[in-house]
């Protein structure tokens, strides 16, 4: 009976134009289902969008964070949000050690790696209002929750203990003793680590980039005793960014 009534609207002989109605009809069903979908899960086209999707290209990425201006290498950064939106409150930055190599397919394997001997270094630009320089975190912050006095190691680290009640209480800080110009020597690295016994332990550090920005990285703890190379390949491959943004 519908077909019946179908062939009194469409003409015998236009029976192509009549299944195109229920085609157009399909689409804008499953249309309207899509978007119904989306308007649920508002996060799912972002989150795509945030994920991790690394770039084998080595053209300069314009952005500003905290004010602060970079120019840096897409094969360095870990999202196309990165790669997209000029002005952002943090950017996630990859790279593997000890000389900081950038992203390529041929090491693929090499960033997707999570265990305790991974060479993944994971850097952070973050705006940060007034961030504390790292004598004031380590006096201010972190010397109330130490248990005891430092050990100084051979790797040219202070080692100190967390309080068992303390919110550090599995991790251990390590404060390098820099030697040479006076400026490194009053600004030295603090490293907060994953003790030995936790899975996959990881180290932790951050310094500022002026007064609205900051610089943070972590890498597994197997890497700390070539604290001074990372740390100091990583500031030397910051300030080239800030450089390369400025020139241009």
């Amino acid at each position: 009976m519908f077909m019946s009534k179908m062939s009194r609207i469409f003409p015998e002989g236009e029976g192509p134009v009549w299944r195109l109605f229920f085609v157009g009809l399909g689409v804008f069903v499953i249309a309207i289902m899509i978007g119904l979908w989306l308007s649920l899960n508002p996060n799912v086209l972002q989150n795509k969008y945030e994920a991790y999707q690394p770039i084998d290209d080595g053209y300069r990425v314009r952005v500003e964070v905290g004010g602060t201006l970079f120019s840096i290498p897409a094969h360095y950064t870990r999202s196309a949000q990165t790669r997209s939106q000029k002005v952002q409150s943090f950017v996630e930055l990859h790279a593997l050690l000890p000389d900081l190599k950038p992203y390529s397919r041929e090491l693929d394997k090499e960033f997707l790696r999570i265990d305790a001997a991974s060479p993944l270094v994971i850097i952070t630009l973050r705006a940060s209002e007034r961030p504390l320089p790292e004598r004031r975190i380590f006096e201010d912050v972190l010397s109330p929750f130490i248990s005891g006095a430092g050990q100084v190691r051979d790797d040219g680290l202070q080692l100190f203990r967390f309080q068992p009640a303390s919110p550090y209480a599995s991790k251990e800080l390590f404060r390098a003793l820099p030697v040479g110009p006076r400026t490194k020597r009053l600004a030295p690295p603090l490293f907060i680590c994953d003790s030995v016994d936790t899975p996959k332990p990881t180290c932790e550090s951050s310094y500022d980039l002026g007064r609205t920005a900051q610089a943070s990285y972590s890498f597994k703890r197997a890497y700390l005793s070539d604290w001074e190379t990372i740390d100091s390949g990583i500031r030397d491959m910051i300030r080239s960014f800030r450089a390369a943004a400025r020139a241009r």
